[in-house]
């Protein structure tokens, strides 16, 4: 009697964790845009991005930016020359993605905050870090960073090449325009 009421119980339970198994989460996995974590790989970013977007009422709010995707090789050739196209990196910002020469380690990163996280289109000062404000809502942090807001977005990009300096500060603006016009 006791083996049949074991095999009964090891039955039941097989077929509940058979159905958890099939049944779809009412909330979203560890490692899912909308739960704050990043997407494991690139396919698993493009498949949260589109069920994000098609959420009803949202109008695509939460959809995630592919930093990776917002420079073309022409833009960034050019300014550091030859590179490795472009990697995801961790970093502060929702989506951010590095270009980097490996012969000389110039580089551009850019960060794509999430929704919501430029309040009313701008960017706040952090208290105690200096910046000096640019064209058009930059503010010019020292490593070559440029900050600035695409839509309700906190975004950067940081530019380090052997120009440095102003030339550097210049090309982070140019990317600025290109970035906020594909954010």
């Amino acid at each position: 009697m006791k083996r049949t009421s074991l095999t009964a119980l090891l039955t039941v339970s097989l077929a509940l964790a058979a159905s958890a198994c099939d049944s779809s989460p009412s909330s979203p996995a560890a490692g899912d845009h909308a739960s704050g974590g990043r997407p494991a790989t690139a396919a698993s970013a493009s498949a949260s991005t589109s069920a994000s977007a098609s959420a009803p009422g949202d109008a695509g709010k939460s959809a995630t930016v592919d930093a990776c995707t917002l420079l073309k090789p022409a833009e960034v050739t050019p300014v550091i020359g030859r590179n490795d196209g472009g990697q995801p990196e961790s970093g502060v910002g929702e989506s951010v993605c590095g270009w980097e020469n490996p012969d000389t380690y110039y580089s551009i990163t850019v960060s794509v905050g999430g929704h919501g996280t430029a309040v009313s289109g701008g960017i706040k000062d952090e208290p105690g870090i200096t910046s000096e404000p640019g064209p058009d809502g930059i503010r010019y942090f020292s490593g070559g960073v440029a900050r600035f807001a695409a839509g309700d977005r906190d975004c950067e990009v940081q530019v380090v090449s052997g120009a440095g300096g102003d030339s550097d500060r210049s090309t982070a603006t140019k990317l600025v325009g290109l970035l906020r016009g594909r954010i």
